[in-house]
């Protein structure tokens, strides 16, 4: 089985790394600014898809319409790449956003659970991290507000009860808030929360929660930390206006953790393949192809 790796950041080398220690051969383009990766072999984008059997992505694939490649010396445009590509077997994160420039139907591991469960983890640990780090207080005996109880918001949670601190969830399912009071958490859904209670505020929705008018009940040294993707769930320029600490944390598992986001890749991938393969290992291939069957 052959690999081209092409795009994306420190996470993806790992990914490389864990493919090879099993045996994989792997090709990885994309990232001209590293003069050498170990036993990887760093390749142009030709090169790579020469001989591959398979091309990953990365988790999040696409810069409008170039390739997600912060280590590339050029852009790579998506479409030139879906066009070299062809036939050959895609994995890409957030499918959706590169299908329309490949042949073949792209297959997206970041949407399965046994990706964004434990990425999840990862997000979670990566958030502790930050508040220890940026945070001028302490988690301990701090009232901690988080809004949205999905997978990174009952790990995070979790984490930070087990940390000392006192945890509230403010969530708009009543099945979520349920699990947060079986959690061991507080519960609270109302507009009118009193949002000055909490030192530490961190959100997990995808949505714009924390505007103009919550910053304003907020306590006067309140710590932001967002977790939600682009565009994020807080207002940061009013925050700034109204001096609150706000900070935008994206892709936390990459700057944190990404040899073990690296893993998690690389075995959701390969769960893939073997259930595409009807059960079997990695190993059926059909005319030098990965035999996917779909």
């Amino acid at each position: 089985m052959r690999i081209a790796i092409i795009g994306g950041d420190k996470r993806m080398l790992f990914a490389a790394r864990e493919f090879i220690r099993g045996g994989i051969q792997v090709c990885a383009a994309g990232f001209d600014t590293l003069v050498s990766d170990g036993d990887i072999r760093l390749t142009t984008v030709a090169e790579s898809l020469a001989d591959a059997d398979t091309v990953i992505l990365p988790i999040r694939p696409a810069a409008g319409e170039m390739l997600n490649a912060p280590f590339a010396a050029r852009e790579i445009p998506l479409q030139a790449l879906g066009e070299i590509t062809g036939s050959i077997p895609v994995f890409s994160g957030n499918a959706e956003a590169v299908s329309a420039y490949f042949t073949t139907p792209v297959r997206d591991y970041a949407a399965r659970e046994d990706f964004l469960i434990p990425n999840a983890a990862l997000t979670a640990e990566g958030a502790v991290g930050l508040i220890v780090q940026e945070y001028e207080g302490a988690i301990f005996g701090a009232q901690i507000l988080v809004l949205g109880y999905g997978r990174i918001g009952r790990i995070l949670a979790r984490y930070l009860r087990s940390l000392g601190a006192q945890v509230t969830v403010a969530a708009r399912r009543a099945s979520a808030r349920s699990w947060a009071v079986c959690d061991g958490m507080s519960d609270y859904y109302n507009s009118n929360l009193e949002l000055k209670y909490f030192p530490i505020i961190i959100n997990t929705v995808p949505a714009p929660v924390i505007g103009d008018s919550e910053l304003r009940r907020m306590h006067s040294e309140c710590f932001i930390v967002d977790l939600a993707s682009m565009p994020g769930g807080a207002d940061r320029k009013a925050a700034q206006a109204m001096d609150i600490t706000c900070i935008h944390a994206l892709a936390l598992p990459g700057r944190t953790a990404p040899a073990a986001a690296g893993r998690i890749i690389k075995d959701t991938i390969l769960q893939m393949i073997k259930e595409e393969n009807g059960g079997k290992d990695n190993s059926g291939l059909c005319n030098d192809r990965l035999l996917l069957h779909l």
